[in-house]
C-alpha cells in the first residue's frame, strides 16, 4: 500500500507559514494547532487511506490512483521515485458512497472538536488569552468548513457520477460543485 492521500505538507507557502505560527504558539502554551496538524493533517489521512485499502481488498471500493515520477537528489546523486497519489474512490452503490463520506466527515469533525478541547485545556492551564482567541478562530473556521461540507453531503447537495470499468462493472464516485469546477469528494476530506 503505497498511496499518498494528501499533498506534502509544505507544498504551499500558506501551509508552511501556518505551521510556523502553530510552532510559535506552542512556545506560549497553545498546543491545539500542533495537535491539529498531527491529528487532521497526518493521522486522519492515513486512517482514511487504510480504510479505503481494506474496502478495496474486500471488493467494496475501487481505488483510483495516479502514478507520478519524481527525481530527487540524495547527496547530489539523482534518484528516481514513483508515487501513487490516491484519487477519488468509487463505491458499488450511491448509498455506500454517501455513507463512507458521511462517516469520514463526522470523524474529521470529531478530531477538530478534540482540538478545540485541547485548546480549552491549554487555556485553563494559563495560556495567553490573545493566542488562545486566535487559535479558537482558526479552529472554528476549519470546523465550519468541514461542517458545511458534511451538511452538503447529508442534504444530497453533491454530484454522484458513474464509472464503468473495462469489465463492465459500474462504480459511483462523488464530486462537489464549486462554480464551474468539480472537486473530488476525497480532496474535500483532506
Amino acid at each position: 500500500m503505497n498511496y499518498q492521500v494528501f499533498p506534502l505538507f509544505f507544498m504551499r507557502v500558506v501551509t508552511l507559514l501556518f505551521f510556523l505560527i502553530a510552532v510559535g504558539l506552542h512556545f506560549v502554551g497553545i498546543s491545539a494547532l500542533i495537535s491539529y496538524f498531527v491529528l487532521v493533517g497526518v493521522l486522519f489521512p492515513v486512517v482514511i487511506s487504510m480504510r479505503l485499502h481494506t474496502l478495496s481488498e474486500s471488493g467494496q471500493a475501487l481505488i483510483q490512483s495516479e502514478n507520478s515520477q519524481w527525481t530527487i537528489y540524495i547527496h547530489g546523486f539523482p534518484a528516481q521515485e514513483q508515487r501513487s497519489v490516491l484519487k477519488n474512490p468509487c463505491f458499488f452503490s450511491h448509498a455506500r458512497l454517501r455513507r463512507f463520506f458521511i462517516a469520514s466527515f463526522i470523524g474529521k469533525l470529531c478530531l477538530q472538536i478534540a482540538c478545540i478541547a485541547i485548546l480549552a485545556c491549554d487555556y485553563s492551564h494559563g495560556a495567553n488569552t490573545l493566542a488562545a482567541a486566535f487559535t479558537l478562530v482558526c479552529l472554528l473556521i476549519f470546523v465550519g468548513s468541514n461542517a458545511g461540507t458534511l451538511y452538503r453531503v447529508i442534504a444530497n447537495q453533491w454530484q454522484c457520477e458513474n464509472l464503468t470499468t473495462d469489465t463492465g462493472t459500474v462504480w459511483y464516485q462523488g464530486f462537489m460543485q464549486n462554480g464551474e469546477k468539480k472537486i473530488a469528494m476525497l480532496s474535500r476530506l483532506q
